[in-house]
């Protein structure tokens, strides 16, 4: 999201009441079941300064290009020349002027960058972002068009289209979510991995499905999306792994090492 949240962490209140009183909105009640009226909310934040536990946060902050930029000079003496910035979310290319502006910046430093992006953004604000970029790591949730839309609400096409300028202007290595249920089935595995190689791209990152975003989905007073999902098996895992080991590609089981 683009705009700052609040989470309320109901397991933190202590029923001081103060957010109550401070409320503008009158979005806020000491009802146990209905702690904050999102549709009234206009995202004052005095509730967050107010309470003295901490059940309410401000989720996100606004930065220019030249704050982040100054934040990532400070990590200098720890990165070095191998190091740099990875830009990631959420998804850095919804907001793409401030994105690319942050990578011709960096790039000026001769900061190096890095994309972690799902591929979903005009094709010509990606090419702009990839003169910028050194390396992208570019998540592949399904091959199927039909599938992808079934889980994501948009189809794959855009995104591997956009997939193909990424490998052609900078280096890319494929994220992979290991959804079991969805995307773990070995054809799709296995097309996962032509498709790696008819770009080119030598890594996959497996990164296999959690639910430790669960509470946060639970602050924002949303539902969590994972009710349907089961667990990944070290065997699953070990299967996912060979697949793309059959056709020559490199294998790290999370983030990038």
């Amino acid at each position: 999201m683009p705009n700052l949240q609040v989470y309320y962490i109901a397991k933190r209140c202590k029923s001081y009441g103060g957010c109550v009183d401070v409320c503008p909105e009158n979005s806020i009640s000491m009802d146990d079941e209905l702690r904050i009226d999102r549709s009234k909310c206009k995202l004052c934040m005095k509730c967050v300064r107010e309470c003295p536990h901490g059940a309410y946060r401000q989720v996100g902050m606004q930065s220019t290009v030249a704050e982040v930029v100054k934040e990532v000079e400070k990590d200098r003496p720890f990165y070095g020349k191998d190091g740099g910035i990875t830009l990631s979310g959420g998804e850095p290319l919804f907001q793409p002027r401030f994105t690319l502006a942050l990578l011709k910046s960096c790039r000026e430093r001769e900061i190096s960058t890095v994309l972690d992006t799902c591929g979903f953004s005009p094709s010509d604000v990606v090419e702009e972002c990839m003169a910028y970029t050194d390396l992208v790591l570019l998540d592949i949730k399904h091959m199927d068009t039909v599938q992808h839309k079934r889980a994501t609400g948009v189809d794959n096409n855009l995104i591997l289209r956009n997939a193909e300028i990424m490998a052609r202007m900078t280096r890319v290595r494929i994220s992979l979510p290991l959804i079991p249920g969805y995307n773990d089935s070995s054809s799709n595995l296995s097309e996962t991995a032509r498709f790696a190689v008819s770009l080119g791209i030598e890594h996959v990152d497996i990164n296999p499905f959690h639910v430790l975003g669960k509470d946060k989905y639970t602050y924002l007073g949303l539902e969590p999306p994972y009710k349907q999902y089961g667990s990944i098996t070290k065997h699953d895992l070990s299967r996912a792994e060979g697949i793309f080991e059959e056709f020559g590609i490199k294998v790290t089981v999370g983030r990038m090492m």
